[in-house]
């Protein structure tokens, strides 16, 4: 059974927790009327227990929402696409079995524009650059079950990492940047490495080192005893990494430098801004190291401004006092990003 409330929900789901906001609609005005987070704990039936409570649905029904999501095995890669005309989905299609370890036949894809992140057909497309996005199928109906599991319903699902790229960038517009950002998204073994300006992606690229490579430098640097330990350490708030920072970062920062150290050159430009998410575990010390070493500034933004800007507010100054700026997957889900394609 559904829950029968006739509110509108926001999950993003991700790996170590479930965030929630129950809004007045999807369409602005739009205020945000309650939001709660739920960490995942193997007991699913007490997580499922606190999604009914927040949603207000009864003992056996579902909290029905849309859904932001960031499946393991997903890709988000802007591409050229070498091609024969005719050919440009067979072009997609084997890239992903490439990018994606084990990929089993079925996939979905879709492919964007990289200035508008609207959908294209690459046929028809004017342009060789598109943003390719794929998550294998059987991917996605284990992570749908797993959300029925925590009385989640998903009438909608939405990659995560799409969301935040159209957040940032709309971020930077209302910012009146002119200057790039680095998008850093880690995964346990991979990294999502974006170069975000105010006109749309200008690169992206997968990064063979993720939060797992964090955690095995960390253990060995300081003797931990186990995995686990060294997990917990990472999203100390209180531990200070800054005399160990480039060591255990030591091969995420090798890649980083050398792919920003090309666009750059390739450009003209400089990356000036960096904004981190980490799904598996929260580094909140990532964002200003990786910075540091690279010259690059953490990224700031007034997040209640910015969405009062797209006609969104808090109904309290309590529940804006609750987010920052690691809610911008959650919150692009309300917004709407229509900028027109630029003339070529």
């Amino acid at each position: 059974m559904i829950s029968s409330s006739k509110k509108d929900y926001i999950v993003e789901y991700r790996p170590a927790s479930i965030r929630m906001a129950r809004v007045s609609s999807f369409a602005a005005p739009i205020t945000i009327e309650a939001i709660e987070e739920v960490p995942i704990e193997e007991d699913a039936d007490a997580v499922a227990d606190a999604v009914r409570k927040f949603s207000g649905a009864k003992a056996n029904g579902y909290l029905n929402g849309s859904c932001i999501v960031y499946p393991e095995r997903r890709v988000v890669r802007q591409v050229s696409i070498e091609a024969p005309k005719g050919k440009e989905t067979e072009f997609i299609f084997n890239l992903l079995h490439e990018e994606i370890e084990n990929a089993p036949p079925e996939l979905s894809a879709h492919c964007l524009s990289p200035e508008t992140g609207k959908e294209i057909d690459p046929s028809d497309f004017n342009r060789k650059e598109v943003l390719v996005c794929g998550v294998p199928d059987p991917d996605v109906s284990e992570l749908q079950q797993r959300m029925l599991d925590h009385a989640i319903y998903p009438k909608r699902l939405e990659l995560g990492t799409v969301g935040t790229i159209g957040a940032l960038q709309s971020a930077l517009a209302w910012k009146n940047s002119n200057v790039p950002a680095l998008f850093l998204e880690l995964e346990d073994r991979t990294a999502n490495a974006v170069i975000i300006g105010s006109k749309g992606i200008e690169m992206s690229r997968k990064i063979d080192a993720g939060s797992q490579d964090i955690a095995e430098a960390l253990k060995e640097e300081l003797n931990l005893k186990d995995m686990e330990a060294s997990f917990r350490l990472l999203s100390s708030k209180d531990f200070d990494f800054s005399s160990i920072s480039r060591k255990i970062l030591r091969k995420l920062l090798r890649e980083l430098q050398s792919s920003i150290g090309y666009y750059e050159v390739q450009t003209g430009q400089s990356v000036s801004w960096v904004h981190s998410s980490s799904r598996r575990v929260a580094m909140d010390w990532l964002e200003e190291s990786v910075g540091s070493f690279l010259n690059l500034e953490p990224f700031q933004l007034e997040v209640p401004q910015w969405l009062e800007s797209s006609g969104i507010e808090f109904a309290s100054d309590e529940l804006r006092d609750m987010t920052d700026l690691s809610w911008m997957g959650l919150f692009s889900a309300l917004c709407t990003f229509n900028r027109e394609e630029a003339v070529a």
